[in-house]
């Protein structure tokens, strides 16, 4: 095992330790995402995809032809379009069929797979192929859903919940608001003081929100590595006093991945189009870039391990305390093993 992996990292030590991991086994994540996320991200292009003439041609192929804005962005465009009557088997089959198993059972099954990786990569152990992730991943498969289905389950009953908040203060506003208005009109002040309230309690909701997600989200490597069956208490413990720490590097890993994919978004637009085949690079860019979103996931759940659970260190100790054979253990007084860390020699001491 190499402990040098398994100490405290800080949020730039393991979004760097990420993309090395990326870099060196780009290859194994890039299949695992292309047989996970493939086939049903074109089946999503496909059913949620609606062809005008706007988007045969590219922006700039439309600006070269001296098109106005309202002629490349107005009626009749993707940004207007109306699903006709003909397709709403689509939007059935998109919303009950496809992104169940998107949520349900590709993302556990990916994110599984990353986990088992990056665990073999930090404890040096032999790296699995594409085929043993995957099949690690799929022994799991009923327990990652199910516990997934319960974590998404409490989650949305946590927006529900933070969403009624808001209709009860939206509701109490109006009725005062009709009240002042009845009496004698309401002031700019007030206004500007209702608007100041409510931007703080959308903010107060989202961060209470986003608190929650980040202490129940990492059940699934405890499921995938078969330590729990559920794991949303050991995730609550888990994350205790590091919410700030994976607060921040989720906010600076969605800067970067948000800020490079809609770059590439507008190139491919304006090379491309806004077609299918525009659309299908999109997700096959996304497809490339998706194992970054989980592996700062699984090496900081590994950081946090060592930093609560103390992984490694039974490792460490047992390392430290091994000797040479020419060097019998039983001869060693009680805690020299912890002098310096180095093999204590032996002879120099009994002189």
């Amino acid at each position: 095992m190499q402990n040098a992996s398994l100490s405290p990292m800080g949020i730039g030590r393991i979004l760097d330790r990420s993309f090395q991991l990326y870099r060196k086994h780009f290859i194994t994540l890039t299949i695992i995402m292309l047989i996970l996320f493939g086939p049903i991200y074109i089946l999503m292009d496909w059913l949620s995809f609606q062809d005008t003439a706007s988007t045969s041609s590219s922006i700039l192929d439309q600006i070269r032809s001296g098109a106005s804005i309202k002629e490349m962005f107005g009626n009749g465009t993707f940004l207007q379009n109306k699903p006709n009557p003909q397709d709403t088997w689509k939007t059935l089959v998109l919303v009950l069929v496809l992104l169940p198993v998107l949520f349900f059972g590709i993302l556990p099954v990916s994110t599984a797979s990353v986990v088992h990786l990056v665990r073999a990569s930090l404890f040096g152990e032999e790296l699995p192929g594409v085929g043993q992730l995957l099949r690690k991943s799929f022994r799991r498969f009923w327990p990652l859903a199910g516990s997934t289905f319960l974590d998404v389950l409490i989650m949305c009953g946590i927006y529900i919940g933070l969403a009624i908040i808001i209709v009860i203060f939206a509701i109490v506003f109006a009725i005062g608001g009709s009240f002042s208005s009845a009496v004698g009109g309401i002031s700019g002040g007030a206004v500007a003081l209702t608007i100041l309230f409510f931007s703080i309690l959308g903010l107060g909701v989202l961060f209470t929100f986003t608190y929650f997600l980040i202490r129940w989200c990492y059940y699934l490597p405890f499921v995938a590595l078969g330590e729990e069956s559920v794991g949303l208490g050991r995730s609550w413990k888990l994350t205790r006093k590091s919410f700030w720490r994976l607060f921040l590097m989720y906010l600076v890993l969605s800067l970067i991945l948000y800020l490079f994919l809609f770059v590439i978004q507008l190139i491919i637009a304006a090379v491309f189009g806004l077609g299918l085949g525009a659309q299908l690079l999109q997700s096959l860019i996304s497809i490339l870039v998706m194992s970054l979103w989980f592996l700062p996931y699984a090496v900081s759940f590994f950081d946090l391990k060592v930093r609560n659970e103390g992984l490694g260190l039974e490792s460490l100790i047992e390392n430290t305390i091994q000797t040479s054979p020419t060097e019998p253990a039983e001869d060693l007084e009680p805690f020299d093993i912890f002098e310096d860390l180095r093999p204590i020699d032996l002879d120099k001491k009994n002189d």
